[in-house]
């Protein structure tokens, strides 16, 4: 998948499409991953879309570039974010083949990203905040056992064959950054009056504050991005989970049916991806961010809608 450039009501949409099943011998099993269906759409028509997702036959991820907060340091391309994105994902659908540590892989894929800028930047300094950063969540399977990786809050939600339900980001809470919407929103008179939040000066300055910190010893935030050291903060796990399963990994965008407008929860979601498909879902996410709320005063946030992408899959 490339980069989503069509009409926000005409989401990408890969359906029934499987990756060539990559299968891992145990003594006790083998595991097959397979993904049954995508969806991306640009919260913004004016915007391009700054997530992406893929996979290959060990993993399949999504990731999700964070809009930046200043000019482009690439005005080649449809904005930072979106560059670091699909950069991304060509590495990891490269690099991460079941055998290399993950860390490598994020290591390599940071190291390219800041070369680029390095040779584009020609030794001028930029501010932290300018640099662009994205988050991602995988999951794969390598040496027999099934692991998901992580930077930022992007998420996976998973339900097991014995019911037992996994739901995982590597950046867990939101409330600093609601807390700053509602108070943006209450400031403006909501997100109607105010369509582009973040170009206030007074929330772009505090942003950039807020993300001049990430990528620097003693942040609880490391991304992908231009900083190698964000290798070493991955957040790993290995699953012992009873197969078949199935699950959901998404943007932030994309989880905000559960974490922000509660609407389903872990399991409910992946059962309604399961059953309806992903794209009754974005509908129903466009319909509260649209309809039901377009103020964002029920749901504080500080765009009327993110980019939002999913990808289900089971493990066979």
């Amino acid at each position: 998948m490339g980069l989503d450039r069509r009409p926000r009501d005409s989401p990408a949409r890969l359906t029934g499409f499987t990756f060539p099943s990559f299968s891992t011998c145990t003594s006790a099993r083998m595991a097959t991953l397979r993904i049954l269906d995508s969806i991306t759409d640009r919260g913004d028509p004016k915007r391009p879309n700054e997530d992406a997702s893929g996979g290959n036959r060990t993993c399949a991820f999504v990731i999700d570039g964070a809009t930046g907060l200043g000019e482009s340091l690439l005005p080649d391309a449809p904005s930072d974010a979106a560059w670091l994105a699909a950069l991304a994902k060509d590495c990891f659908e490269e690099l991460a083949n079941g055998t290399r540590p993950i860390g490598d892989v994020v290591r390599q894929t940071n190291a390219r990203a800041k070369a680029v800028l390095d040779g584009m930047l020609l030794g001028d300094e930029v501010p932290a905040w300018q640099l662009p950063i994205a988050g991602f969540q995988m999951v794969a399977i390598a040496n027999g056992a099934i692991f998901t990786h992580g930077l930022g809050d992007c998420r996976l939600f998973m339900i097991a064959a014995d019911g037992k339900i996994l739901d995982r980001t590597a950046l867990p809470g939101r409330d600093e950054e609601t807390d700053g919407a509602r108070r943006a929103i209450a400031a403006f008179g909501g997100l109607t009056q105010a369509a582009d939040m973040v170009a206030r000066p007074e929330v772009r300055t505090a942003l950039r504050e807020r993300r001049a910190q990430y990528n620097r010893q003693g942040t609880d935030v490391w991304t992908l991005g231009t900083e190698p050291q964000a290798a070493l903060h991955v957040a790993s796990e290995k699953f012992e989970i009873a197969l078949p399963a199935r699950g959901l990994l998404c943007t932030d965008g994309f989880a905000a049916l559960v974490d922000a407008y509660g609407r389903y929860d872990a399991a409910t979601l992946v059962d309604a991806a399961s059953r309806g498909g992903l794209s009754k879902l974005l509908a129903e996410l466009r319909i509260v961010e649209h309809r039901e709320d377009p103020d964002g005063l029920t749901f504080p946030r500080f765009k009327k809608s993110d980019d939002a992408t999913a990808l289900l899959f089971e493990i066979v």
